[in-house]
């Protein structure tokens, strides 16, 4: 037989619906729980709840709204211990639910840092994603410190994908100067994620057009500058203004020269 009265909440009635129970009280707001804490209980009609016994009743409704909220997100990707709490944590502010929850999918290898971490390095690294962009993806998901440092980069495959889309920057910044478009690509490099030594190495094997190429951008570049500083400046000045542009465009002085003789600015 069930203990009689055991608090001072006395249940008048309750009311089952498709996916929760509602319990009616003589006094105070009704309470509504999952089947799963309804069918955890004794409860019937005339025995009295005390502040502990709903406690527990509302702890369990939290955990089964929060595992089957987890379950849902688990199986549509992959996720980490920490982003799983935070959305928890949006859904039910309740830690001690949030943490059962978590412990209950890492018991079932639904929540694995570890392989997440391996699935995430391996898609990056098919984006072509250098070590410290790859990292900082790692961390931005939630992925521990400690787990991180036990990842591997080697320097050999770092190469090899900064080299895989040396073709693709190369074209992108044809336009630019033999040396102007090292800077870019190696630019281009870091911040894709690909540290200073591989991107240095990487962006030197960029291609050199031929002489007349070179100085069929110099000469667009040299136009363009001509019509900005022309109305400002003349003679002297406005050839070292011009000077000064083109170097800034990494043109060689030779073919600098080349260009501004042709011109008479006195």
């Amino acid at each position: 037989m069930p203990s009689v009265n055991t608090g001072n909440k006395k249940i008048k009635s309750i009311k089952t619906f498709k996916d929760h129970v509602t319990i009616y009280f003589g006094k105070g707001e009704p309470l509504r729980i999952s089947k799963e804490a309804y069918v955890s209980s004794y409860l019937y009609v005339g025995k009295s709840l005390n502040n502990k016994d709903i406690a527990k009743l509302e702890e369990i409704t939290a955990m089964t709204t929060l595992l089957n909220y987890a379950l849902s997100i688990v199986s549509k990707k992959h996720i980490s211990e920490k982003e799983m709490l935070e959305k928890l944590l949006k859904k039910e502010d309740n830690f001690t639910a949030a943490k059962n929850v978590i412990a209950k999918l890492k018991e079932n290898d639904l929540l694995n840092d570890k392989a997440f971490m391996e699935d995430l390095i391996i898609w990056d690294n098919e984006r072509c994603f250098g070590e410290n962009k790859i990292v900082k993806h790692l961390k931005d998901k939630g992925i521990p410190e400690a787990l991180i440092k036990k990842a591997s980069f080697p320097v050999s495959l770092e190469k090899k994908k900064a080299k895989s889309v040396l073709d693709k920057l190369d074209k992108k910044y044809d336009r630019y100067a033999y040396i102007s478009k090292k800077k870019h690509v190696y630019q281009a490099l870091i911040s894709r994620g690909y540290n200073i030594e591989v991107a240095k190495e990487v962006s030197e094997l960029v291609k050199r057009g031929t002489d007349k190429q070179e100085i069929s951008l110099l000469k667009k570049d040299y136009e363009k500058a001509l019509k900005r500083y022309e109305r400002k400046y003349e003679g002297y000045q406005l050839k070292q203004k011009l000077y000064a542009y083109l170097v800034s465009k990494g043109y060689g002085y030779k073919d600098i020269k080349k260009v501004l003789d042709m011109e008479d600015y006195e």
